[in-house]
């Protein structure tokens, strides 16, 4: 066997290993930095899920002792590009939740994050999560103080991303827009399937 033809057995055989590990990571639901493993050819990752990798919409809704809970559906998109990659890296928790008009303005307080023990998990095309805004009843406090205040949607942004999802209620949420009562709650996201 000739030198050059060992040397592209060798090259070959790293590829493999490291599209075998890039794999397993993504099963595994490993975060963005599938890196560490390196070769000639380079890093291997998966970029973190964004706002335009996404598409959220409102799956259900109940109310139980004074407080609304609004399933959300969150659905990997196919990627935008053929450079873009296939999957991307969701993370169990929000960077920001917040009720406000379509234009982007915050009404009331931000939602108030639930303690996570999702850890960060591949989403493919296709690939569906959910996540539970828990909306306190504004009658439960005092109106003077609360200042009820019927909202168009909420706004969720994802960690590690500039961009957000706006999720439209129809008119159907009204939050205190005095911030410092009546605080949303929002729940770990979650794999569907999980």
């Amino acid at each position: 066997m000739s030198e050059m033809s060992k040397s592209t057995g060798i090259r070959a055989a790293q590829a493999l290993a490291v599209g075998a590990v890039a794999a397993s990571a993504l099963a595994m639901g490993a975060p963005a930095a599938l890196a560490d493993s390196t070769s000639e050819f380079g890093t291997m990752s998966v970029a973190d899920c964004t706002a335009a990798d996404l598409e959220v919409t409102e799956q259900s809704r109940q109310g139980a002792a004074g407080t609304v809970y609004v399933d959300l559906l969150i659905e990997k998109l196919p990627p935008r590009t053929p450079y873009s990659d296939e999957a991307c890296v969701m993370y169990g928790e929000l960077a920001q939740v917040y009720w406000g008009d379509s234009e982007g303005h915050r009404i009331g307080a931000s939602a108030e994050q639930d303690s996570v023990t999702t850890g960060p998990f591949a989403l493919f095309p296709g690939d569906q999560a959910v996540v539970t805004i828990a909306r306190p009843n504004p009658e439960n406090y005092d109106p003077v103080e609360c200042q009820p205040t019927e909202v168009a949607g909420a706004h969720l942004f994802f960690l590690n991303d500039e961009g957000a999802q706006y999720v439209p209620t129809d008119g159907r949420d009204r939050v205190c827009a005095n911030p410092e009562l009546g605080a949303s709650r929002v729940s770990a996201i979650t794999p569907v399937g999980a």
